[in-house]
């Protein structure tokens, strides 16, 4: 728009200078025809004094152009014989002069044209409106105007104009401004409202997406009020899936405690008959004592997994967390201690500071995230795995640093589809690891959990060859 302004303005201001320089050349020209006339008149009067010859051309004893009267200010006359100037004036409101000899020379050798009128630049003298008619027997008579006046009002006009559009187009780009930027205000707040909404953790938990497009911004009759009534529409929309979601999910959680209170006590009766019936292995039949077996692994691995769905669940609903100050280099010296009878084939490295490294945490669960990473190391690797855990201090936080932990293996890796999903729940990364039947695909979320819990991050890199999850926690003040 501004741009389409500007270009307008252009035109009206080149319109008008060359308006402005037509009619002043009009004006010029009239003065020219008047000077003229008066030129020829003269010419003819002393042409016919005596001592002079028509015939020739030659004026002996004729009176000077210079003493000649009725010749305007700025006026140039000359009286050529054959092409030679044989008499100029140049008449100015103090005087009048003969032409330089610079500027006879350029008239001298200038293409003329009877009755011509041509701008000329005259040494000396400057701009000139100029015309040239044939006179008696072989001589012609050229008068000039000066244009000087008329290229100062040309001029004067230009800047004038140039001011004049320039204040004009600094007005219209400052009043668009000022309009365009009250007219989307309502766009500001609408943009405001999204990103409001960007901000919520809509993600986990319950959320209540109570953010709304002021009233006074959903005017159906204008653009922007339809822009912010639609976003309304969507806010609510997502708010009412978002209820949805929130109550299956209670929903799910609720059943999961429900069903995992309700089988603990049947798993811990099958588990205590088994046992009991197995005091008398020696009078039972192999097959009956193996089934025995069985029976206790699975009720032992179905009571694993519904402790773990409970933890899951008090986790999730936030429970409060047993804090203390933890040293967790002694943490995980133990850990992987625990670890090493249980995976005795696997090359345990522990490279933790012989310095107290203190966290704030509860205890039991920080135990519990440690062994869960060295667990899913042990079952997900193969024996003669090297798996080396690191703890380091870190000094990034404003605060008071924080603690790296570090659980490295150079086992076959993570199948590469699998690894944005390998905190969720009932996730297994068993393409390209060995499948191992105890592995309830919790261990993971459980860590994500413990570590969400005291306020870290988890990550986990992994190629062939090489895989480590990196846990950061905040260091004890």
């Amino acid at each position: 728009m501004t741009g389409v302004i500007a270009v307008i303005l252009l035109v009206v201001a080149v319109a008008s200078i060359i308006s402005l320089r037509t009619s002043v050349t009009r004006l010029v020209d009239s003065q020219l025809t008047g000077s003229m006339a008066s030129f020829s008149h003269l010419i003819d009067k002393y042409l016919g004094d005596p001592g002079t010859d028509p015939s020739t051309g030659a004026m002996r004893g004729r009176k000077p152009l210079t003493d000649y009267a009725g010749q305007a200010p700025g006026t140039v006359i000359l009286l050529l014989d054959n092409g030679t100037v044989v008499d100029s004036a140049v008449f100015s409101d103090s005087e009048s002069v003969p032409l330089n000899a610079e500027a006879v020379t350029q008239v001298q050798n200038h293409d003329w044209a009877d009755g011509e009128r041509q701008d000329l630049t005259l040494a000396g003298v400057g701009d000139m409106r100029m015309e040239s008619i044939a006179h008696k027997g072989n001589s012609s008579l050229i008068v000039g105007i000066s244009l000087a006046a008329a290229n100062d009002a040309v001029v004067h006009e230009t800047r004038v104009l140039s001011v004049l559009a320039l204040l004009a187009l600094a007005t219209t780009v400052i009043s668009t401004v000022l309009v365009v930027r009250h007219a989307l205000k309502p766009l500001a707040r609408v943009v405001a409202t999204a990103k409001k909404v960007t901000e919520l953790p809509l993600s986990v938990g319950e959320v209540s997406l109570d953010v709304r497009v002021e009233e006074s911004d959903t005017d159906p009759r204008t653009e922007l009020g339809q822009v912010g009534e639609a976003l309304n529409h969507l806010l609510h929309h997502v708010d009412e899936a978002l209820s949805v979601r929130i109550a299956a999910d209670k929903s799910v959680k609720q059943f999961v405690t429900d069903a995992s209170h309700e089988l603990r006590t049947p798993l811990a009766s099958i588990q205590g008959y088994a046992e009991l019936t197995r005091q008398d292995s020696d009078r039972l039949p192999d097959m009956t004592e193996y089934s025995l077996q069985r029976i206790e692994s699975e009720a032992r691995r179905m009571g694993a997994l519904v402790e773990d769905l409970l933890l899951l669940t008090r986790l999730d609903e936030g429970q409060s967390l047993q804090t203390s100050d933890v040293d967790l280099a002694e943490l995980v010296v133990n850990a992987v201690n625990d670890v090493r009878v249980a995976a005795p084939l696997h090359k345990w490295v522990i490279d933790v500071p012989e310095s107290a490294v203190m966290v704030n945490g509860d205890n039991e669960r920080l135990y519990q995230l440690v062994a869960n990473l060295l667990s899913n190391a042990r079952v997900h690797t193969p024996p003669d795995t090297t798996v080396t855990v690191a703890l380091r201090v870190t000094d990034d936080s404003p605060d008071h640093g924080s603690v790296e932990l570090t659980v490295t293996d150079n086992g076959p890796g993570v199948a590469p589809d699998i690894l944005p999903q390998l905190f969720e729940r009932f996730v297994r990364g068993d393409r390209g690891r060995s499948r191992k039947t105890d592995s309830t695909g919790l261990g993971l979320a459980i860590a994500a959990s413990i570590v969400e819990a005291h306020h870290g991050t988890v990550t986990v890199q992994s190629r062939p060859g090489l895989t480590t999850f990196c846990v950061c926690l905040p260091r004890s003040e």
